[in-house]
């Protein structure tokens, strides 16, 4: 009996070195995925000092993980970044994953924007968080092309708001790109279709009313705001809006309503749902937006994410056999070159440590792009990582962008008021045509410099101070009256309008510089102040008694009949009306009349416009403030 107890013991810790050495293996699997995947991907302490990095994170940073280990992550991101990853980092602590964000990193390459998701994980260490980047920087810089249009497009595509254009019919005629984002529907299948169906039947009532008062009129600066729920593609689901409607059925390019929807609930991430029970494999690969595949060396598949089953729309029956072969069978049918398709997977699966990365279009007009590199353990490869990203909207967007590039050229160029992008210091990076004639400057010499460093001395202070207050956003806007200088020294005047331009995350992008020339405007109440002033003056020179009678010749009384009104005689009158004529500088009554009414038209036009004086002697006091209330009238 105690033989046989023996043998037991001594069968159990065998079985336990072998569950041990599997559990070994597996691991050493699950850090080779991670250490071989194509984003990198990193973890953080709950100090935010780096704790672990795959070969991609080196290769993205230019550090090896040995002389990286304890490094303050924050040192690597954007100055004006770091607020976001804060309050990133603080908010998914309570959530399985995070909410994805775009930051600017130093890379070993320099600046470049990634795009990061994080995710708790607590095995790992106390509130430690893992996080995988993903390099944006060259998709940006296609979507911000280098001409005006793109530019332009692209501030409208990118901000928060969505923006839609509606006919006097209340069809919709183009919306901005963020209805996708938030709401998931195509702008495509949008446009044409009445905006009440993307509104939820019963808010349908408030805007059809908002609709019938935007009709009678609605301007931007008072514009008709309702609040109505969108409904999200395909779903039940409803998010709350803020609709601003601006009239601009008069405007003969509009001739329609301009319509801002802003999102009134805080922002529902749209990220992929991770299985409380997987393992940090299936975080990981679950937490991206592209399909991945892992494949053995033996034609196994290993390991799959849910993005890649919707992407490539596999049925459970083949993916059930976990059969690579049977699965390439079925997806080649959906491709527009599948013998290309094929001879790639036949040339990788020759090459084992070879890496690549192409383009698949499909026939339905779907546009992936692939990735593929060796999966290694210890070094050995044990199979490859097939990464594929739906670019279909970004291929659709950038042909839309060549197609609308007249158009938008047309609209920046041609419009009547002086337009300029500024970046976030104020600087001038582009201007139309209207701003350069306005200037009497070239758009060569505008570009680079700022609004203020064109303006009057007395006024490049108070202009330089705005630009400042908007840029360290201690203002998000102002509006103003500023002098310039032409290229010849000529004075002109304008009323400027800033605002800031935000991207989709809120941090300013660009600034607007909106100007207008009021200079005709100005010249008249200039003209006008003078010819008063010098009316005034010269009313405040007759007596009383002069005042008097003159004001009642003018009503058609003669000297007689002013002499029995103001009981005097007929000389004393006449002498009156002598020292007016005198002053007048005329010599006929009829004369006397019409300079004497011009002069008071004069000056009461004037004091219209100002507080309201007892008497002439008042009034001429009064003009001395002038320059106070009208600072432009010695330009």
């Amino acid at each position: 009996m105690g033989r046989e107890l023996g043998e037991w013991r001594a069968s159990g810790r065998a079985l336990d070195q072998l569950n041990q050495q599997e559990a070994r293996f597996g691991d050493r699997l699950l850090a080779g995925l991670l250490a071989d995947l194509p984003d990198a991907v990193i973890v953080l302490d709950q100090q935010l000092r780096l704790q672990w990095g795959n070969r991609a994170a080196e290769r993205l940073f230019d550090r090896s993980l040995g002389e990286s280990v304890g490094l303050a992550a924050l040192e690597l991101v954007h100055p004006e970044d770091v607020e976001l990853v804060l309050r990133s980092i603080a908010s998914v602590q309570d959530k399985e994953t995070g909410t994805l964000i775009e930051v600017r990193a130093n890379t070993a390459t320099g600046w470049r924007l990634l795009e990061v998701i994080g995710s708790p994980v607590e095995w790992f260490g106390d509130r430690a968080v893992l996080f995988s980047l993903r390099d944006l920087t060259e998709r940006r810089r296609f979507e911000v092309a280098h001409n005006e249009e793109a530019r332009l497009r692209s501030l409208v595509q990118n901000a928060a708001a969505v923006t839609f254009l509606v006919s006097p019919t209340g069809l919709v005629h183009s919306v901005s790109g963020a209805l996708n984002r938030v709401l998931g529907h195509d702008p495509e299948l949008v446009e044409r279709r009445p905006l009440a169906e993307l509104v939820h039947e019963s808010d349908r009532p408030e805007l059809l009313k908002a609709f019938e008062r935007a009709s009678l009129g609605a301007s931007a600066s008072n514009p008709v705001t309702v609040a109505v729920r969108f409904c999200r593609h395909a779903s039940t689901e409803t998010v709350p809006f803020e609709l601003s409607w601006v009239n601009l059925l008069d405007d003969p390019i509009v001739a329609g309503f301009v319509v801002s929807a802003h999102d009134i609930t805080d922002r529902v991430t749209a990220e992929l749902e991770m299985r409380k029970a997987l393992s940090l494999l299936t975080a990981t690969l679950d937490s991206t937006a592209d399909g991945i595949l892992v494949v053995d060396t033996a034609g196994r598949i290993t390991s799959f994410n849910g993005r890649f089953v919707e992407m490539w729309r596999l049925p459970h029956e083949i993916l059930s056999t976990l059969d690579d072969a049977a699965a390439l069978s079925f997806v080649r049918d959906q491709l527009s070159w599948p013998e290309a398709f094929q001879a790639k997977v036949d040339e990788l699966y020759a090459n084992p440590e070879a890496e690549s990365s192409d383009t698949l279009e499909f026939k339905d007009g779907r546009v992936f792009e692939r990735y593929s590199k060796a999966q290694y353990v210890d070094g050995v490869v044990v199979g490859r990582v097939w990464s594929f990203r739906d670019v279909t909207e970004r291929k659709r967007t950038e042909e839309e962008l060549r197609e609308s590039e007249q158009q938008f050229r047309q609209v920046f160029n041609q419009g009547p008021l002086g337009i300029a992008l500024v970046d976030l210091d104020s600087r001038i990076i582009d201007a139309n045509r209207a701003l350069c004639r306005f200037m009497g400057r070239a758009k060569q010499e505008l570009v680079g410099s700022t609004l203020a460093s064109f303006a009057h001395p007395e006024d490049q202070d108070k202009e330089s101070e705005l630009a400042r207050q908007i840029s360290a956003e201690m203002i998000f806007g102002y509006q103003t009256e500023t002098r310039f200088l032409t290229d010849v020294g000529d004075v002109v005047f304008a009323s400027v309008t800033a605002s800031v331009i935000r991207g989709e995350q809120g941090a300013p992008v660009y600034g607007l510089r909106i100007v207008e020339d009021i200079t005709k405007r100005k010249r008249l109440e200039s003209e006008l102040v003078a010819h008063a002033a010098t009316a005034g003056k010269l009313l405040a020179s007759f007596t009383p008694r002069e005042t008097e009678i003159l004001a009642l010749l003018c009503e058609g009384y003669t000297a007689s009949r002013i002499a029995v009104d103001l009981s005097v005689s007929v000389r004393t009158v006449e002498s009156h009306l002598a020292n007016g004529y005198r002053k007048l500088g005329v010599r006929t009554r009829e004369d006397a009349v019409a300079e004497y009414t011009r002069l008071t038209l004069a000056v009461n036009d004037l004091k219209n416009g100002l507080s309201g004086s007892a008497s002439a002697e008042e009034y001429v006091e009064e003009l001395s403030t002038l320059p106070t209330k009208f600072p432009y009238l010695g330009a």
